[in-house]
């Protein structure tokens, strides 16, 4: 019997289209991409510099929030859009203002799946 070709081209896309969505699922989550808060307190990256952040929303009063990573390091910015649940892991774009804060907040989420 002949082998069809169509199935082995379907079986390609599908597993194509999970590979594919697993990457954006895991950038989303900031598994990759990453710049810890331990290195904007320490003052190891200059001012003006583009980072994303992930940790635990710590602190939410008015439009300014501070994200935790959990061993004491902690950067606070001002955010007037939608805001993720206190406690939750979120990931944060910004620029780096001072070794405690981000200007020039561009997005803050929750995370979907990977904590």
């Amino acid at each position: 019997m002949p082998r069809k070709k169509n199935n082995t081209k379907r079986n390609a896309l599908i597993v194509l289209v999970l590979v594919a969505g697993a990457g954006v699922i895991a950038w989303h989550d900031g598994l990759f991409g990453i710049t810890a808060i331990r290195d904007i307190n320490q003052g190891e990256l200059d001012t003006g510099t583009n980072v994303r952040i992930k940790g635990e929303l710590t602190a939410i009063v008015g439009n300014l929030m501070t994200v935790s990573d959990g061993d004491g390091h902690t950067v606070a910015f001002s955010w007037s859009g939608d805001k993720p649940a206190l406690g939750s892991i979120v990931v944060v774009s910004g620029e780096v203002s001072s070794f405690i804060s981000l200007s020039d907040v561009s997005s803050v989420w929750a995370v979907w799946i990977f904590e």
